[in-house]
């Protein structure tokens, strides 16, 4: 298994304009590991996993059999920048979570941030 929190520095080190990375469990808006270019608070971190799951109404999501494609990415627009979230196509609770600036190159992080979770085993 590999260490996500190397994971993560490798996508904030990969991505100028990611000020902040997470890996969360969204049934339970759960940080499980994160990383960021400058001190970050708990509170910060919990109110981003919340964002990324109320994007995607989770866990309703999952309570209704009548999705066949529930949606695995999500782009909310803050007055910060862009919060980006993406979750395993499987199902899993797991996702990363991604605060970050409007000039980031969406089409390569969600490349770098799929084969993450694939790694990860959540995908």
């Amino acid at each position: 298994m590999i260490d996500i929190s190397e994971q993560l520095d490798a996508i904030n080190a990969a991505f100028d304009s990611v000020r902040i990375s997470v890996f969360a469990d969204l049934s339970v808006q759960l940080v499980l590991a994160d990383s960021s270019k400058s001190d970050v608070g708990q509170e910060l971190l919990d109110e981003i996993c919340i964002q990324a799951a109320n994007a995607f109404e989770y866990p309703d999501v999952y309570s209704d059999n009548s999705l066949i494609d529930p949606p695995v990415e999500a782009i909310v627009m803050t007055d910060k920048g862009i919060l980006l979230a993406l979750r395993s196509t499987e199902f899993s609770p797991n996702a990363l979570i991604f605060e970050c600036d409007y000039d980031i190159n969406l089409k390569d992080i969600l490349a770098m941030a799929r084969d993450t979770l694939k790694k990860t085993g959540a995908e």
